[in-house]
């Protein structure tokens, strides 16, 4: 996404907006201190990103920071806020059939897009058909199918002749302008509410886009608004401008009138600015952690969040990498402890495992890393590395290797790949790196190409579930850019996916899927994310949640100061 499922902005400035959709843990920047103190006049934060916006519109978001961007613009039936779902352009809790397979939602009175028009229930059904449209080419529609939606996998699945493509057959229909019905093939999955925060279950209106046609979502003007802030201004490649949202709903819970985003690729760029007061809050690693800790210590936040990153190996193109062996040495081949204690310095921790820790409970009250490994599946190291290296040279027929490693640019990113090139060729002898860094939006599409080897990258959640992080893998879904298939995990995606009515075996098929899955090395897992910023004490309200939003302003402020 998700989203990533998010990363903007904040932590985002951690360059962690460049993954791939979704987020990170629950803080708010109040710390409970900040809820009596007089309001500045000027109420407007300035920040900086790492990255610029790929796209704005939702049909074609998978990463976090053109997702964070949509989040804080528009508005769904749900919205993430502190770590909980809140009802947004939803009235309340909808009315829930008896097989709890038909939820029928009734909308906010007097809800209006920016331009004055009220959002109505046919603007749902429209933007979920245009989801599920092949035409409107959207990538990451398969939310809808997670979610279990009417005929959503049958419409997603280009092998289906009888149903694909045939939005109109989707569960969603307006039984008049206020009242929206979803109807499920199974009952109504317990992340659902929290899975209409994402953009992709967003209101769309018809009139708008068909008559921006190509332009649509192309610009700040080329958009409607329907959440707390409108895009005022993108001036790509430098940054954007947000401003309030006078029309939305919950207006007054915006203290905000403006929030300035320049985009700085440069980490040191992005932390001289905190200094000298040009932004308000910067997220840092390394070296920076530990010298910002001495000179502004009370501004100092830390926290581990649920993005996992890891490394996708590319079986569908580069034949070599479709052996095991290969894939289990280069798994060996990296010191995950070191990588993220000597470059990272965050809160960061070393991981081999596909659903982080802390992020979901499940029916027995354990976490999901509770019961498979705690610290994740046995990794070995430089010399099982070797061994496996060596069997593979035997299987493959060859005796040394080149890949291509590729990752998105910045300067913090040179020091990660060099680092994770250097242990690959110094464990796996005769194994040559070269690393290929590529604009964040360049690199989404070089990877949805299969125009690589190796691919640095990560995942944050679209809802607050292990299946956010498994669904993925399965062998059509359009985020599985790694080319591995692999029947006993699909089925066991499938199945857990068609249990929701009963939580404990859809948890074990979850669970054996995670092991089915790295058992396979398809990726490999290199950290659970963790971040640290500064920010400034005149910023109050910021939430960093653990699912929704990378970061959430919506009710941030400033206090006089």
């Amino acid at each position: 996404m998700k989203k990533a499922k998010w990363s903007l902005v904040l932590s985002i400035v951690l360059a962690l907006s460049l993954v791939l959709s979704a987020c990170g843990s629950s803080k708010s920047s109040d710390n409970g201190k900040g809820s009596g103190s007089e309001l500045a006049k000027d109420q407007t934060l300035n920040l900086a990103s790492s990255a610029d916006i790929p796209t704005l519109d939702p049909n074609l978001a998978t990463d976090t920071t053109s997702t964070n961007v949509i989040d804080l613009t528009e508005a769904g039936l749900t919205r993430m806020h502190n770590n909980k779902y809140h009802w947004d352009l939803a009235k309340g809790a909808p009315k829930v059939s008896a097989d709890k397979k038909t939820v029928t939602f009734t909308l906010r009175d007097g809800i209006k897009w920016s331009d004055g028009k009220a959002i109505t229930a046919q603007d749902f059904v429209y933007g979920w058909h245009r989801q599920n449209d092949p035409a409107a080419k959207p990538a990451y529609n398969f939310l809808f199918a997670a979610s279990g939606i009417k005929n959503a996998a049958k419409i997603e699945d280009p092998t289906n002749k009888e149903f694909y493509g045939k939005y109109d057959k989707l569960g969603v229909k307006a039984l008049d302008s206020k009242t929206l019905e979803v109807t499920f093939e199974q009952p109504v999955p317990p992340f659902f509410y929290s899975i209409l925060s994402q953009p992709q279950f967003y209101p769309q209106r018809e009139d708008f886009v068909k008559k921006q046609g190509k332009k649509y979502a192309q610009g700040a003007e080329n958009l409607l608004y329907s959440g707390p802030f409108v895009l005022e201004k993108w001036n790509k490649g430098s940054g954007w401008t947000y401003k309030k949202n006078k029309n939305y709903w919950n207006a007054k819970a915006t203290k905000l009138d403006t929030v300035n985003v320049q985009v700085q690729t440069d980490l040191q760029t992005r932390v001289n600015l905190y200094k000298t007061d040009k932004i308000d809050a910067a997220g840092l690693t390394g070296e920076y952690v530990t010298s910002l800790k001495k000179s502004n210590a009370s501004e100092i936040h830390t926290a581990l969040d649920s993005g996992t990153f890891f490394l996708y190996l590319n079986q569908k193109t580069n034949k070599n990498l479709k052996n095991l062996n290969l894939r289990k040495a280069i798994n060996a081949a990296i010191d995950r402890d070191s990588f993220v204690k000597v470059l990272f310095n965050d809160g960061s921790t070393g991981s081999n495992y596909v659903v982080p820790k802390g992020f979901s409970k499940g029916p027995d009250g354990k976490d999901f890393r509770g019961d498979n490994p705690v610290d994740g599946f046995p990794a070995g190291d430089a010399k099982d590395a070797k061994a496996y290296w060596d069997k593979a040279k035997k299987e493959l027929g060859i005796s040394k290797l080149e890949l291509t490693f590729m990752s998105s640019d910045g300067a913090q990113y040179k020091q990660w790949d060099s680092y994770l090139a250097n242990q690959l060729e110094k464990n796996l002898p005769g194994v040559k790196v070269t690393i290929n860094q590529q604009p964040w939006a360049n690199y989404l599409k070089l990877q949805q190409s299969f125009k690589f080897d190796i691919a640095f990258s990560g995942w944050f959640p679209d809802y607050q579930d292990p299946m956010t992080y498994l669904d993925m893998w399965t062998t059509s879904n359009p985020q599985n850019t790694t080319g591995w298939s692999n029947k006993k995990f699909d089925e066991l995606i499938k199945n857990a996916q068609s249990e929701t009515g009963n939580p404990s075996q859809r948890w074990k098929d979850m669970l054996a899927a995670e092991k089915t899955m790295m058992a396979d090395y398809p990726i490999v897992p290199i950290y659970q994310s963790g971040k640290t910023w500064a920010q400034k004490s005149y910023v109050k309200g910021l939430s960093y949640p653990s699912y929704g939003p990378q970061v959430d302003f919506s009710q941030a402020y400033i206090t006089k100061h």
